[in-house]
């Protein structure tokens, strides 16, 4: 039964929260659904959150998770001055992020989660959208102002929530694979996504939603959190539905296989000159985030391969499979799974629109950078059948178009194959606004369809968004409704209508998400036949290419 009072008053299986009303909806801030990760939980599995007396006030957010910031930049700097090797890469991300992202409330205690519920909410039923944050594993936050719940939750009448979870290496780095002072250090931030979930399906019914239809979602690294989910049996039984947005496999924040997650751990000892893995428990972490932005740009932009310093690990327990090989391989167990997916029409351009190559490479740069996968014929090939297909694209531009299509696009066309020859329901969008700030050079880019989505693109939110400058705010808004609709009609029921159809092998419709929001048969299949006209047609084969590349690296480091 829906619980809430008139003063906003709720009770949960730990207490009774107080929220506060905004925006037309009831929103609680800084819920835990675990213990606080700190002193002798630092590097263990999240604990059951601790009950406490009276009424909870719930209308602050809780820390987000310790991460790069104000507070820390100097001391970060500092020490990355004194361990840094002479690296050669670049940060993975326009230099437009750091501001747009930062969070100077950040902590070690982190395990919160936020909850949106309409203000007009009936006494039960209403689904719920349980929505992980991007942000590479490093950065961000369930309470990211740009990405709050209100509108969503208001105008679609849905619950909307958004947890935290450990970013950099006190969630993501394995130390439990090389040491036995830390064993449950092994995907310590999966294991806060699936705590949070769990959390959500005891408690949801008190705040009026429905325990049996819960959607899970996410983008870039929330993406990644959802395939986990997806191939984790036991959080089979509280999911409804899926969202997968900008799905990689293969970029910093990814799941990584076991040997390369054991060397980023022994790297981490090595660069904190540490003999004694136990004085982890108490270092200093802006000490790992300084060996964090090392290893984040150990190798130069241009390297063609999978390195993942930050992502998960198939442990054969929390991670049993590498979820993108599972989702677009395997038979699912999941009856009744929904599923949407989406991706960025030009997702490399966030990530290396700032490179060499991309900004004003070469023909023969291009290639050099191709051949690392592909070969001398293959690269040779492929630059010219994308070149056939986009011909006043500069060759910097076919190398994004190439490398979007491979590390995001590709994987998730392969699931959607797999998942609807298994007659499970599949929704496939392609974001293609281009947006004009920044000079244009971002075009449709990674995180651009968050404030269509959300519904946040008021003037105060859009600022944030420097790809946002110059565009017009009433077709952003036009665009947003009618994509939002569609978004929470998949959310609510699985169904969005007629306007965005399933997606299948036969049909291949792709909703095109631009300034118009049309179906669109046959989208990105060119694209699709000529990576598999090379044997390069499935997750597999980029897998085994991308990690025989890392794995050389990593030799010829080590050597050197």
């Amino acid at each position: 039964m829906h619980t809430m009072d008139a003063q906003a008053v709720v009770r949960v299986t730990t207490g009774l929260l107080q929220g506060t009303r905004e925006e037309g909806v009831v929103v609680y801030r800084g819920v835990p659904f675990a213990q606080p990760p700190v002193g002798h939980l630092r590097f263990e599995s999240p604990q059951p959150p601790e009950p406490w007396p009276g009424i909870r006030d719930a209308s602050r957010p809780g820390p987000a998770s310790y991460q790069f910031n104000a507070g820390n930049q100097g001391e970060v700097e500092r020490i990355v001055a004194d361990i840094d090797p002479g690296v050669p890469g670049i940060m993975a991300w326009p230099a437009y992020t750091n501001a747009t992202y930062r969070h100077n409330r950040a902590a070690e205690d982190c395990l919160y989660l936020d909850i949106w519920v309409p203000e007009s909410a009936p006494r039960g039923g209403l689904p719920v959208y349980v929505y992980y944050h991007g942000g590479a594993n490093a950065v961000s936050s369930g309470s990211f102002e740009l990405e709050r719940g209100a509108n969503l939750a208001r105008e679609a009448n849905m619950i909307v929530i958004r947890p935290n979870y450990r970013l950099g290496a006190l969630g993501w780095v394995h130390f439990g694979l090389v040491t036995g002072d830390l064993p449950h250090a092994v995907n310590l931030g999966v294991q806060d996504q699936f705590a949070a979930l769990k959390w959500v399906h005891e408690n949801i019914a008190a705040f009026g939603g429905d325990p049996d239809n819960i959607t899970i979602g996410g983008e870039s690294a929330g993406a990644t959190a959802v395939s986990h989910l997806l191939t984790h049996p036991d959080a089979h039984r509280y999911v409804r539905r899926a969202v997968l947005q900008s799905l990689s496999p293969f970029n910093l924040w990814c799941t990584q296989q076991r040997p390369e997650a054991a060397a980023v751990a022994r790297m981490y000892l090595d660069l904190l000159r540490i003999d004694d893995p136990a004085q982890l428990r108490t270092i200093d972490p802006n000490r790992l985030l300084a060996v964090q932005n090392v290893l984040t740009r150990y190798f130069p932009p241009d390297r063609h391969l999978a390195w993942r310093p930050l992502g998960g690990v198939i442990d054969g327990n929390w991670v049993p499979q590498a979820p993108a090989l599972h989702l677009s391989e395997n038979t699912m167990a999941s009856s009744g799974l929904e599923v949407a997916i989406g991706f960025a029409k030009d997702e490399w351009q966030f990530f290396r629109g700032h490179s060499p190559a991309v900004r004003h490479g070469s023909r023969q740069d291009v290639l050099a950078v191709l051949e690392q996968a592909f070969g001398a014929d293959g690269a040779e090939e492929i630059y010219q059948q994308y070149h056939a297909l986009h011909p006043d694209h500069s060759p910097g531009l076919l190398l994004s178009d190439i490398m979007s299509f491979e590390f995001f696009k590709l994987p998730s066309l392969a699931i959607a194959q797999n998942l609807s020859a298994q007659r499970i329901p599949v929704h496939v969008f392609q974001f293609s606004y281009d947006l004009p700030g920044l000079g244009g050079r971002l075009r449709a880019v990674h995180t651009g369809d968050i404030p269509f989505l959300f519904r946040n693109h008021g003037e105060r939110d859009l600022a944030w968004w420097p790809a946002f400058d110059g565009a017009s705010r009433e077709e952003v808004r036009r665009v947003s409704a009618r994509m939002g609709e569609l978004y929470a009609s998949f959310i609510r029921t699985g169904d969005p209508g007629p306007g965005w159809p399933r997606f299948d092998a036969e049909g291949w419709s792709v909703l095109d998400f631009g300034r118009l929001i049309e179906p669109k048969p046959g989208l990105l299949k060119p694209e699709w036949d000529i990576f598999r006209q090379h044997e390069f047609g499935s997750v597999r084969s980029m897998e085994n290419v991308l990690v025989g590349n890392v794995r050389e690296a990593l030799a010829h480091t080590a050597a050197t």
